[in-house]
């Protein structure tokens, strides 16, 4: 600590001890309209030539820094608007306030506007998809995704590289579940999204435990005023799902306000079958073998705020507050389940049928203070954030099990039923530093991150109709966590190279204690996390870059939680409290040709990754789930992209991968000691935006994916697909929007095969829920059009591991 603060005090030495002056000032209309990408070039008292140039950014900003004191004129141009010069004489550091350009009519009257295409800026480890003003900036930000290179949405599973990337909005992580991230971007508007980032290889400030992250990066208001919205969605399964939002928007010189609400509610129909043989003690013969139905249906609604207060103090002072509220009253499950078991002659020995309710509900809270300070003209910057986390949720769980005869008749009746809940509580603290230096930007920084979480769970067994409180399937857990951390990360551009380089350390401190057990398992561990990239550009065609990334990750805190949770007597799932984080090491290989043609030669090590493995135990006839490190599992891959405009009405896409996925672990139930599970494999997803109008007014969307094979712990699945077909048509002056589509056409992404196979395990499941969806939603934007907004949420590192 000494250390790092004695860096900080450094660091700012530098920063005032800097000599060099700059011009800066702002850029706006006669409206007083910041106008962005407005170029500003600097002249000498009598060049010609200039000597310096930039553009003015998305508020209209603009700074020439490093210069010597002397006198030098400034050239600002923008197409539609009249050229305009000023001569600054600099002897300190010169802010010119605000330069206002005037429309140029002749100029504008022979414009003919455009919307722009997509383009895809991509480094090694980094892929940036710039969406703002173009024809796919439109729908969702869902949808956006759906359309983003690299990434994969299925239902509300977010993918990249067969993994959940950790999502952050504007540089920020988001706490939210998969369902809620859902929720949260299924209504907000993509029209307010400037980009998406798919990061493979983060940089040393973000989080070590951020292995792939999807930052999603929204525009900033840029006009004073209030704009809102209202959207409604109607979606078509098995069964209906309903989904209404609104979102508010105003602007001051103060003040930048963000408000938003949704409502969702659903009802989900899921489906399987199963098939488990099991084994007699020499591993060969079979004992029995059940064959069982299952289905679930699922009501569920939730409510979802977001409130962000941004206040500019003055030039160099910000503040904002946020809030993001998560809330579901009221979700039932009803399970019905059917087996049928056969000895190993295939003859029907008994049947069983087990009927299972669930009541959930949960709140999840978080708030949010956000501090930023320019330190001075040249690009000095500090920030500091708080971020505070409340999450609880409360599971009632009845099973009823009913044995029979092959001839119908009665055996026996088991049941039980459990009171579950989980109560966390989690607090995060940064600080940042970041400051031109060597030619370079170079960053320091500190946070830390403290976790309580409290579970219990009350297993009672119902016999006779009395209920019977089981200890040994009853127990408390409290989890606590402490991380510290550091980083320092230096960037550099100059002439065709561009290099980055970071270092974090990581000290974790952690406390488990479940009564059950009877012990307290006690864990500290420190690590260091280097990242490192360099690109190259050969010329204006070509580019090539590599990169490393070493990351972290946590156990999940239900994969800690030591309870059994049973989905019926014969089938549970539990976690293991002395579970261990896992390390993994990337390495990327880029190139690029015309930015349109982009090649990625990806290596990805996972030491101790965390699993979730499912073993049948043959001796009691059980099927246990349960969180564990697996001994070792890598990949490498070799991924491509395409990007073009085929024709002026055509927006094509492709993105594919050739892959190799391998997962070893260890056989808990059989006598051999390990096990891998590996397999070659294909992914080739593509999207197409077809423009039906001159006044493009009315598109259409098709996408499709496939995935032949791919592993994941110790099952293997194979062959998922879908074809995606939508409508969108905008009516009255752009303010109003129609959609409508169907997911999954064909219906084929439900035929979802999982198996496990070898040694003394042999089982399969067939997996059908609702994927064949027609959605149609509707949306109406009304007050001020141009405002753009500040929408964003709140995001903590471990708030993911809820």
């Amino acid at each position: 600590m000494r250390k790092f603060f004695i860096l900080l005090c450094c660091l700012q030495q530098c920063v005032l001890l800097a000599q060099d002056f700059s011009i800066s000032g702002l850029v706006s209309d006669a409206e007083n309209t910041p106008l962005s990408f407005v170029n500003v070039l600097l002249y000498g008292a009598e060049s010609e030539e200039p000597i310096k140039g930039t553009t003015t950014d998305d508020d209209g900003y603009f700074a020439i820094k490093n210069l010597p004191a002397g006198n030098y004129k400034l050239n600002f141009s923008y197409i539609g608007f009249e050229t305009q010069e000023q001569t600054v004489a600099v002897s300190s550091n010169q802010n010119l306030g605000t330069i206002i350009l005037k429309i140029n009519q002749q100029m504008l009257d022979e414009t003919v506007v455009t919307a722009k295409l997509p383009t895809i800026k991509k480094t090694v480890g980094k892929l940036v998809f710039n969406v703002e003003n173009t024809s796919l900036s439109v729908g969702s930000t869902m949808d956006l995704l759906k359309k983003t290179p690299g990434v994969v949405v299925i239902g509300e599973n977010i993918q990249v590289k067969f993994s959940s990337p950790t999502i952050y909005i504007n540089g920020k992580r988001v706490y939210l579940s998969a369902a809620e991230v859902a929720s949260l971007l299924e209504n907000t508007d993509a029209t307010n999204i400037k980009s998406v980032e798919v990061i493979t290889n983060p940089g040393s400030k973000y989080d070590a435990e951020a292995g792939t992250i999807l930052n999603i990066v929204t525009t900033k208001a840029i006009s004073i005023g209030y704009k809102g919205s209202v959207n409604a969605t109607y979606t078509q399964g098995i069964f209906p799902k309903y989904s209404f939002g609104t979102s508010h928007f105003y602007k001051n010189n103060w003040l930048n306000l963000y408000g938003s609400y949704t409502y969702n509610t659903k009802k989900e129909f899921k489906e399987d079958e199963s098939y488990l043989r099991f084994f007699k003690p020499d591993e060969v013969s079979t004992k029995s073998i059940w064959e069982t139905y299952f289905n679930r249906t699922t009501n569920s609604e939730n409510h979802n705020g977001n409130m962000v207060m941004d206040f500019t103090i003055d030039e160099k002072n910000t503040i904002s507050l946020a809030s993001t509220i998560s809330v579901s009253p009221a979700s039932t499950y009803f399970n019905n389940g059917t087996a049928a078991i056969y000895n190993s002659q295939m003859q029907l020995d008994s049947t069983n049928t087990t009927l299972s309710g669930v009541n959930y509900k949960k709140d999840n809270l978080t708030f949010a203070l956000d501090y930023q300070r320019k330190l001075n003209e040249n690009g000095a910057t500090l920030s500091a954030a708080a971020n505070y986390i409340y999450y609880n949720s409360n599971q009632d769980q009845d099973v009823s099990t009913h044995y029979f005869l092959p001839n119908n008749e009665f055996i026996k009746h088991n049941s039980f039923f459990t009171n579950s809940a989980q109560k966390s509580n989690i607090l995060t603290a940064q600080t940042d530093i970041s400051t031109p230096y060597w030619g370079g930007t170079f960053e320091i920084g500190f946070k830390l991150s403290k976790i309580n979480t409290d579970s219990k769970i009350d297993f009672f067994d119902t016999v006779n109709n009395t209920d019977t409180y089981n200890w040994a399937l009853s127990d408390d857990f409290n989890y606590k966590e402490k991380i510290y951390a550091e980083y320092v990360k230096f960037e550099k551009d100059w002439e065709k190279w561009s290099f980055t380089a970071g270092l974090r350390a990581e000290y974790t401190d952690t406390n488990a204690n479940s009564r059950r057990l009877g012990k307290t398992t006690n864990q500290d561990y420190f690590d260091v996390f280097p990242s490192a990239s360099v690109n190259y550009s050969i010329n204006d065609n070509n580019n090539i870059g590599i990169g490393y990334n070493r990351s972290i990750q946590r156990p999940r805190y239900e994969s800690l939680n030591p309870f059994k949770y049973f989905i019926t007597e014969n089938n549970y799932i539990g976690g293991d409290p002395n579970l261990v984080p896992s390390i993994k090491d990337k390495i990327t290989l880029s190139y690029s040709l015309k930015n349109k043609w982009l090649f990625d030669l990806y290596y990805e090590n996972i030491k101790n990754e965390l699993g979730y493995l499912s073993f049948q135990n043959n001796e009691n006839s059980v099927l246990r789930s349960v969180y564990d490190n697996l001994i070792e599992a890598y990949q490498y891959s070799f991924d491509v992209v395409y990007y073009n405009s085929l024709t002026p009405w055509w927006y094509f896409q492709l993105s594919t991968s050739s892959y190799y996925l391998s997962n070893k672990f260890e056989a808990l139930e059989s006598s051999q000691q390990a096990y891998t599970n590996d397999t070659f494999g294909q992914y080739l997803q593509t999207f197409n935006r077809f423009t039906l109008t001159k006044d493009q007014s009315f598109t259409a969307d098709l996408s499709a994916l496939y995935i032949s094979n791919f592993v994941f712990g110790n099952r293997y699945f194979k062959n998922q697909s879908f074809v995606n077909i939508s409508f969108r048509k905008v009516f009255w002056d752009k303010r109003a929007s129609v959609t409508a589509g169907v997911d999954d056409i064909f219906n084929t992404l439900n035929n979802v095969v999982s198996v496990a196979k070898y040694y003394n395990q042999d089982n399969r499941f067939f997996v059908n829920e609702e994927s064949r969806l027609f959605r149609l939603g509707f949306k109406y934007n009304f007050g001020n059009a141009r405002l753009r907004d500040n929408n964003k949420t709140i995001e903590t590192d471990e708030g993911d591991r809820l």
